[in-house]
């Protein structure tokens, strides 16, 4: 019998989508494949473009007019919701999957109060009455750490700061008592003390509520707080998923490895440069053959330029698109479980 952990949640099979414009086609995710399970946090990250937001949008099927998902399936407790109507889908959005949007700033709209864009979800997803609702709301604010809950839900985003502002966010969220939270880069726009509350309010959020999360971001600091699982990514594909452990202490991909050694760390000598990858992202609009990461690559090798690597599997947790680590495991220097 499955435990709560182990029960899958969703599952995105092989998901493509694209943009259109004049010059052309701009293959923003190019065939991912990841599955959550309840109560579970994974963390995407990747440099800005690498298709981190595309993807998650295209779960509730976000994606703007000029793009198309051109092929996959995105199921969700066995369903799959790009066949969904347009009914289904309203059933879903806010209720069994909610997002968290990039910029507290502007996603909440200034011309109304709190209260009012509260009550909206409520009033869309719940069958509570008027007195209800006002009493959920009350506690949604309590849940997420705002003081006087009374008073300030009859304000205006304006008058609340930008940490309180994500906070009203994350409440909106969880109105309904998702199954699945998208916080998509929620930590961006704020400064490093909120980030840092923000992180601990979700991680407190998820064990009291019980729901999985699909954290985006950029920064793999914030990721080491609470997720349990990452997925890299670079140039709208998997290039390396793991556990948060496996990521951050057994990482196999060159990417992966730049990433981390642009972070700064506390124990560097001051006068220590960060080493940041270099070069540029690849153009999405003319996608070349081989591995994306190969021109910024210091280790690329002559197949690396011609062909893609395939997915390798080092362990049931740990997988790698690098071709580098296929050679060490054909001359095995790479054991079973990653280590070399």
């Amino acid at each position: 019998m499955e435990t709560e952990k182990q029960e899958e949640l969703l599952k995105v099979n092989n998901l493509a989508i694209s943009f259109y414009n004049k010059s052309g086609e701009v293959q923003a995710v190019r065939g991912i494949t990841y599955t959550l399970h309840k109560g579970e946090v994974l963390g995407i990250v990747g440099e800005s473009g690498s298709g981190k937001s595309v993807s998650s949008h295209g779960i509730l099927r976000l994606t703007p007019d000029t793009g198309k998902v051109k092929s996959g399936e995105i199921l969700f407790h066995g369903k799959d919701i790009l066949k969904m109507s347009k009914k289904e889908l309203q059933e879903l959005r806010g209720n069994k999957i909610a997002m968290i949007f990039q910029d507290p700033m502007t996603s909440l709209d200034p011309l109304f109060t709190v209260e009012y864009q509260l009550d909206e979800s409520l009033k869309k997803h719940t069958k509570l009455d008027a007195q209800a609702r006002k009493k959920r709301m009350i506690e949604l604010l309590n849940l997420v750490g705002i003081n006087q809950p009374e008073r300030r839900v009859k304000q205006y985003p304006y008058e609340f700061s930008g940490g309180m502002r994500q906070r009203v966010m994350i409440a909106m969220a969880l109105s309904c008592d998702p199954e699945l939270l998208i916080a998509d880069e929620p930590t961006t726009a704020l400064d490093v003390t909120i980030q840092a509350q923000i992180v601990e309010l979700l991680k407190e959020l998820k064990d009291k509520l019980g729901m999985a999360i699909i954290f985006i971001t950029h920064d793999l600091g914030v990721v080491s707080e609470i997720c349990d699982k990452i997925i890299v990514m670079y140039a709208g594909k998997i290039v390396e998923e793991g556990t948060s452990r496996q990521i951050f202490y057994e990482r196999k991909h060159p990417y992966t490895e730049g990433l981390l050694a642009s972070v700064p760390k506390l124990d560097t000598d001051s006068s220590e440069k960060l080493k940041p990858i270099k070069g540029n992202p690849p153009d999405m609009s003319c996608v070349k053959p081989g591995c994306a990461f190969a021109p910024r690559c210091g280790c690329a090798m002559q197949i690396c330029v011609r062909e893609e690597a395939p997915e390798c599997e080092l362990n049931e947790t740990h997988n790698v698109s690098c071709w580098q680590i296929i050679k060490k495991a054909m001359e095995g220097q790479v054991t079973a479980n990653g280590k070399e």
